[in-house]
């Protein structure tokens, strides 16, 4: 025991050969699943292709303004991301090659982690968890900062647990300091460990009042202040209808005034299991029997707290600062958003097997019941085959490409204009294009658009994304249309993608037969709508050529 911490997992804790061998197994498990994700090299989707345009269309220096298409990322992870594309090109592998690092390198991070947390058999449970979780194995292969926010959150764990154990020197004590600057620079998520970090620090200083403890308080303070410049940059770096954006789409993942506690419960199961209609990439999982997982989640919470306060505070503390900062609407909780946290939540879910094991079976042998996590963990990742293609539309527009003829026409379904943009200087179509404007108080605004290639005898109408906002099919709306005043010629999209309702798909229709045109048009076709105008959810990523001044007052406004 040094300064209030008991590492477990030290060397003596794993004499067993094949105790090593397992370790080395589970790690080896998540190197080949994150590898296989990011080798399959599925098509930039739409969230990703708004971050590839602006780190492809901006100089360096750029990437500290505020970003286009409702985007918010940390700098670090920008100008990482930026020069891998110097360096590699703007290929997709480019493109991802930072994520992609920055999961294999959490394998690695999370396994120290478990082993200062967990007894043996736990520390190897949890990291194979870790390596099978299919949100961390996705992100990990995905153009957007969620897989180094893990990354950072397990650094800073790591920092603070060696801190604890440190007798802290001038030079110790800056090394200290100054870490918090590129973790922060990298990961704006990283203000909830090191606050959390912080105040353990501090009142432990208070408590215990050791002969380092100036420089204990000279640490806190300047990751105090380094949080602060943090969460000043993350406001600047905003625009305010942004911030209401942000609020408003991710109004159900904010702590509600009334029912807090079902609120938090429900939220929590989420977290385990997925929402009602769960989906690859919410972040969530999606393991059976969530309401398991959240009493192993007290139970460990209570045991880490009990056993050392200043290790179960220093775990849960970033988790108790999400949920404050969901109740005063400043973050959400429970989304992809915390997949930071997800670390964390697994690490005490073991925990408190280990120690519910120790109280029903033997306290020797009560370590070896989190074995019993691992089915949970088996069966989710088997039900998710990798890879995973989302809204695959490289193969789509190669396909065009393979069959445009002289005079051909595309146009492009707005959900599907962000990728679009980054492909089509790629796989370039020499011909008319049209992008679709998305409109969601008029559906009959996009029968309006689409009759801008009325007329053609060949036109690709090309569509990915969802459907449209709130249950009305958009997507729909337009091949009714299309079916109706034209004939289908050809149809493909990506066999990845065979039962997918977001699955990337062309259609090649003749728009110029006279006798087809004639039965209607956009002002006469039925339109059933019963759903009330949603335009600000146009915003960000729904506006591929770029911001509209009429979303952004709906957004503020509607």
């Amino acid at each position: 025991m040094v300064s209030g911490v008991v590492v477990k997992g030290d060397s003596r804790d794993y004499p067993s050969k094949i105790g090593r061998w397992v370790t080395l197994a589970a790690l080896a498990v998540g190197v080949v699943v994150r590898l296989e994700q990011y080798a399959a090299n599925p098509s930039i989707w739409v969230d990703e292709a708004a971050i590839a345009r602006n780190v492809l269309d901006r100089q360096p220096r750029q990437l500290f303004d505020v970003l286009d298409y409702g985007q918010v990322a940390p700098p670090g992870f920008l100008l990482a991301v930026k020069l891998s594309v110097l360096m590699c090109g703007s290929s997709e592998y480019a493109l991802r090659v930072v994520p992609f690092m920055a999961g294999l390198v959490s394998l690695g991070m999370f396994l120290v982690v478990a082993r200062s947390v967990l007894r043996p058999v736990g520390a190897v449970v949890a990291t194979l968890m870790f390596s099978l979780a299919i949100p961390f194995i996705l992100f990990a292969a995905n153009l957007k900062p969620y897989s180094s926010d893990v990354l950072v959150t397990l650094f800073v764990t790591t920092v603070v647990f060696r801190l604890q154990q440190s007798v802290l020197t001038r030079r110790s004590a800056l090394a200290f300091a100054l870490v918090s600057v590129p973790l922060l620079f990298c990961s704006q998520v990283a203000v909830f460990s090191l606050t959390a970090a912080g105040v353990v620090i501090a009142v432990d200083v208070f408590v215990r009042r050791q002969a380092d403890r100036w420089y204990r308080v000279a640490v806190v303070v300047f990751w105090a202040l380094a949080v602060v410049a943090t969460v000043g940059y993350g406001a600047w770096s905003m625009t305010t209808a942004g911030s209401v954006y942000v609020r408003r789409f991710w109004q159900a993942a904010f702590m509600s005034q009334e029912g807090a506690l079902w609120w938090l419960w429900t939220t929590t199961c989420n977290v385990f299991a997925g929402p009602s209609r769960p989906d690859a990439f919410d972040g969530s999982l999606h393991y059976a029997w969530p309401a398991m997982f959240v009493a192993l989640l007290i139970v460990g919470t209570v045991a880490k707290c009990a056993e050392r306060v200043t290790m179960g505070a220093v775990l849960v503390g970033p988790v108790l600062l999400s949920v404050l900062a969901a109740a005063i609407g400043v973050y959400p909780l429970g989304t992809r958003l915390n997949l930071f946290l997800l670390p964390l939540l697994l690490l005490l879910v073991v925990a408190g097997a280990e120690h519910g094991g120790r109280w029903v079976v033997h306290r020797r042998y009560g370590e070896y019941v989190s074995v019993l996590l691992l089915p949970f963990a088996i069966t989710t990742f088997v039900r998710y085959p990798l890879p995973i293609f989302p809204e695959h539309l490289r193969p789509v527009m190669r396909y065009v490409a393979d069959n445009w003829k002289m005079g051909d026409a595309v146009w492009v379904y707005y959900g599907a204009g962000q990728a679009f943009q980054y492909y089509i200087k790629r796989i370039p179509l020499a011909g008319d294009i049209h992008i679709g404007d998305c409109n969601r108080v008029d559906p009959r605004e996009y029968l309006h658009q689409v009759d801008v290639v009325r007329g053609r005898p060949r036109v690709w109408v090309l569509m990915a994304h969802g459907s449209g906002a709130f249950r009305f099919d958009e997507r729909k709306l337009l091949t009714d249309y299309l079916e109706t005043i034209g004939t289908r010629l050809d149809d493909f999209h990506a066999p990845a993608e065979d039962n997918s309702p977001r699955r990337a798909e062309v259609i090649l229709y003749d728009l110029s037969r006279g006798d087809k045109l004639a039965v209607s048009s956009a002002d006469r076709f039925e339109i059933r709508n019963p759903y009330p105008s949603r335009m600000w959810t146009c915003y960000g990523t729904m506006s591929p050529l770029g911001p509209r001044e009429r979303i952004a007052e709906a957004v503020m406004n509607e």
